[in-house]
């Protein structure tokens, strides 16, 4: 990308003892206040993400000619926008050497301390290559200049992280080994975001497999709440600190791909590709999130692909959230733009922003 072994410590997933779904009434449904269309430009767009810093929004999403990051001409763009509407293009990753022989950037994802705004961007070969994925960091100070990306280390490893969160001036992310048909899932920390080290074990092993697909949410008390999409429904997991025993591995009982967690005021929310009766594509959803427990708020309207979404809050009770869809293109309500030869399904993808209400 460029700017233009030994089992760490364990789990005892027969303990079950500390579950407790917590009292209260049903989820009500979450209040659509707006859906606003932020890229539509024949591109097949695709995963988002969202932050808010130093005074900014920031958007992510990948720009390729297909679903897959390999079809060609794949990079992650960058918009900035100081109110949710008028966007900004600021930063174009492109794979290490450039897009040729295939390569290409996947996705990026956001995380941030008072100083500096982290991406962490996935870069994909093809498979006769016989290179690996690798993830790719940059940082920013002041959102214009950013650092030479450098490739995530483990050992003689290269991680395949997914959502990367800073949690007290360390950074954590839950990974398993996509070389592996039943995959381990661990918990791996770094000081700088580059070099990491394997911290714990969260669970060794999954009949539904593990995917790369995971997010993290620190609790009030310290105690932290991974969510991990399977091959089936998403997984919960919690840990106290030193977050080095888990407990868990509760199946939640829906879908939840490319799950994304997010506080607003005193309930957490998790967002994500979710099923939909009588249409197997599914489409972009939000459920409140307990531990142990989900509930569906929000339901986007269905295309063929969508969902893969950031989240974040703007105020107590009021969330922002970014995703990909092409319900314009699968409805009819938009002709699209490219030639026969460059689709994977029968549309292009868009960007959209919904501002949405929660609580009651």
């Amino acid at each position: 990308m460029k700017n233009a072994a030994q089992p760490p410590p364990g789990v005892d997933h027969n303990d079950h003892t500390d579950l407790m779904f917590l009292a209260g009434a049903e989820a009500a449904p979450a209040d659509v206040l707006e859906v606003r269309t932020v890229v539509r430009d024949g591109w097949y767009n695709m995963p988002t993400d969202l932050a808010w810093w130093k005074g900014y929004y920031w958007l992510s999403y990948r720009r390729s000619t297909g679903h897959s990051c390999v079809h060609g001409n794949s990079s992650v763009v960058l918009l900035r926008s100081n109110d949710l509407r008028r966007w900004r293009p600021v930063q174009v990753f492109e794979p290490p050497g450039g897009i040729i022989d295939g390569r290409g950037t996947a996705a990026g994802h956001f995380t941030q301390d008072e100083n500096r705004l982290y991406i962490f961007c996935p870069v994909q070969f093809p498979a006769a290559s016989g290179v690996k994925a690798r993830i790719y960091m940059s940082w920013t100070e002041d959102g214009q200049t950013w650092s030479n990306p450098a490739p995530l280390q483990l050992d003689d490893y290269y991680p395949y992280t997914w959502r990367v969160r800073l949690h007290q001036g360390r950074f954590y992310a839950a990974i398993c080994y996509l070389e592996r048909d039943a995959s381990p899932f661990d918990l791996i920390v770094s000081n700088d975001g580059v070099n990491w080290t394997r911290h714990a074990r969260i669970a060794p092993g999954h009949p539904l497999h593990f995917t790369e697909e995971t997010d993290l949410y620190w609790c009030a008390d310290g105690e932290l709440w991974c969510i991990v999409r399977a091959h089936g429904p998403a997984l919960m997991y919690w840990s106290r600190p030193p977050y080095e025993q888990w407990k868990g591995g509760i199946n939640l009982q829906v879908r939840c791909d490319a799950p994304a967690i997010c506080a607003s005021g005193e309930r957490v929310y998790l967002a994500g590709r979710v099923d939909v009766e009588g249409n197997p594509h599914g489409t972009t959803g939000v459920y409140q999130l307990e531990r142990g427990r989900v509930q569906r708020v929000l339901s986007m309207p269905v295309g063929g692909d969508s969902s893969y979404p950031g989240l974040i809050s703007l105020e107590p009770g009021h969330l922002a959230m970014s995703y990909y869809s092409d319900v314009a293109y699968w409805s009819g309500m938009v002709k699209p733009r490219h030639f026969d030869q460059y689709y994977r399904k029968r549309s292009e993808c868009d960007i959209y922003l919904s501002e949405f209400k929660v609580g009651g």
